[in-house]
């Protein structure tokens, strides 16, 4: 079994740069970037595009939200770390996804759930058959308010429950503030 870590925090806490840190220590790194930028989102293109300055031309990347786990069954052996940036834009990505045109009631939202974390389990499985180390990042988004409307509630709570489906499978646990990490497992 492989050893895994998630790094979570909030917004701009300095997630990435710390597990960025974590992934440089090793000499073959994949990078699986899950942030996928509309064509009308510049914002987001823009911060992606920073994004993949910062990281070492050494570096591979994968970007997708999508097979994940195929991906790493078939190419993990040739790393050393693997690091998914992050959780949060891949459940984002597959919630969209698997609502589709939908309206959000909470036998869809169970459904959706379902899905999410069998998908979330796939690539923990994935990870656990590899020998590269896994390294998690994802957004701690439940110690704000309670959102005001139930789209955003049930997708805070899904990925509240996910984040703590890959806590549990994880050999370390570290939170993030003010770029200062915390070990917290």
């Amino acid at each position: 079994m492989t050893e895994m870590m998630l790094i979570t925090g909030g917004a701009r806490s300095g997630k990435s740069n710390f597990a960025e840190k974590e992934a440089a220590k090793y000499s073959r790194v994949l990078y699986v970037a899950t942030g996928i930028a509309f064509e009308n989102d510049s914002e987001f293109q823009a911060r992606i595009k920073q994004h993949q300055a910062t990281r070492p031309a050494t570096w591979d990347t994968f970007e997708a939200f999508q097979g994940i786990a195929t991906y790493l069954e078939q190419h993990s052996k040739k790393y050393d770390v693997i690091l998914v940036d992050c959780v949060t834009m891949l459940v984002t990505n597959l919630f969209f996804q698997f609502l589709g045109e939908r309206e959000l009631t909470n036998e869809i939202a169970e459904e959706v759930e379902v899905r999410i974390q069998t998908e979330i389990r796939t690539i923990l499985n994935a990870g656990n058959k590899s020998l590269a180390k896994l390294i998690f990042v994802t957004n701690e988004i439940g110690l704000g308010v309670v959102p005001e409307n139930k789209l955003t509630r049930v997708f805070r709570d899904i990925i509240g429950r996910v984040n703590q489906q890959i806590a549990n499978q994880v050999d370390e646990v570290y939170f993030v503030v003010s770029g200062i990490p915390k070990r917290w497992k």
